[in-house]
């Protein structure tokens, strides 16, 4: 019996975020598939990543071509949907601006991000969260005119478990300047007027074998989204490696977000995959959501040995679909 797909709490930020607002805003929200279809429009689950950093070397199991903010352009155009992006400035109260702007003329709600986690003040454990990238949706700007001081606060979804929640404008802008995040180019960006496009709605088959042929594309002109990184097989040798040698920014990272994203990841990759005929790479997908799964008790423990045989099972693994997908 394949492995039951997932249903529960994982970082998922801009998949679910975009979800939140293509449910509200569809003249059919039955069409809008579920945040784990359009996770893979964006092709995020899709590749090894290795970058290597002043502060030391990260790894991440996410396709090394692309980053979330491009993934998710990906994603909206692959769906049928447009909307207006807004990016860049050095001016907080006009960026500010232009947020109630959108929100007060129909624009909203909102997709801010990529935001700095560790900015996030609401969030438990938020100063250990320096440099994490994060999206939301932006529901309002509310001011509290009965406040002597003017209080302005920010209403909005903040898909990590906090709905409804709101951040003081001045803690939401830094959040919002997306500075450390690796990378971002510009700060204060938002998208908002979420239209579906005139055409009928685009069956799942097409854009399945859509987000196939950009994959491959992408695998073929091999162009890394951080210069001088690592993608694919020799990625995971070089996490292996970090592994093995206890590099603390590469392990420390594991047991709470690396291993437990890249299940969840996979087994929807998996389920797209089946969807769109390709059952040999939903196999590997599977088997990679498996040893995603096996590796999260040894890498709790601190046991980097186990971890470091589990990623050499892996490693080959990444080379049989990189492979197979380049010669689709």
């Amino acid at each position: 019996m394949p492995m039951l797909s997932y249903t529960g709490s994982g970082p998922y930020c801009y998949a679910h975020s975009l979800y939140m607002i293509l449910q509200a805003l569809s003249p059919d929200p039955r069409s809008i598939p579920s945040s784990g279809f359009i996770e893979c429009l964006t092709t995020m689950p899709f590749g090894k990543l290795f970058i290597n950093l002043e502060t030391g070397p990260v790894s991440f199991f996410s396709n090394p071509y692309t980053d979330p903010d491009e993934g998710l352009r990906m994603a909206i155009d692959t769906l049928g949907w447009t909307c207006t992006e807004h990016r860049g400035g050095d001016n907080a109260d006009a960026a500010l601006s232009a947020l109630r702007d959108a929100l007060g003329d129909g624009g909203g709600p909102v997709l801010a991000g990529p935001l700095n986690m560790g900015r996030l003040t609401y969030f438990p454990g938020h100063k250990e969260l320096d440099g994490a990238d994060h999206f939301v949706v932006v529901l309002r700007i509310d001011d509290d005119d009965d406040d002597d001081e003017g209080a302005t606060t920010i209403l909005l979804h903040d898909p990590a478990g906090y709905p409804a929640v709101l951040i003081p404008k001045e803690d939401f802008i830094e959040a919002w300047r997306a500075e450390g995040v690796e990378y971002n180019q510009q700060p204060f960006v938002f998208r908002s007027h979420f239209r579906p496009g005139v055409t009928d709605i685009i069956p799942r088959a097409e854009m399945i074998e859509r987000t196939i042929d950009i994959l491959r594309g992408q695998i073929k002109n091999n162009v890394m989204v951080v210069p001088d990184s690592l993608g694919g097989a020799s990625a995971l040798q070089r996490t292996r490696e970090a592994v093995e040698n206890g590099i603390p920014s590469v392990v420390n990272e594991l047991a709470p977000f690396t291993f437990p994203l890249a299940a969840r990841r996979y087994l929807d990759a998996r389920d797209f995959l089946v969807e769109g005929g390709l059952k040999d790479a939903a196999g590997i997908m599977e088997r990679q959501a498996l040893l995603s799964g096996r590796a999260q008790y040894p890498a709790m423990q601190g046991d980097w040995k186990a971890v470091a045989l589990i990623l050499e099972v892996f490693v080959e693994l990444e080379g049989w679909l990189t492979n197979f997908l380049k010669a689709l």
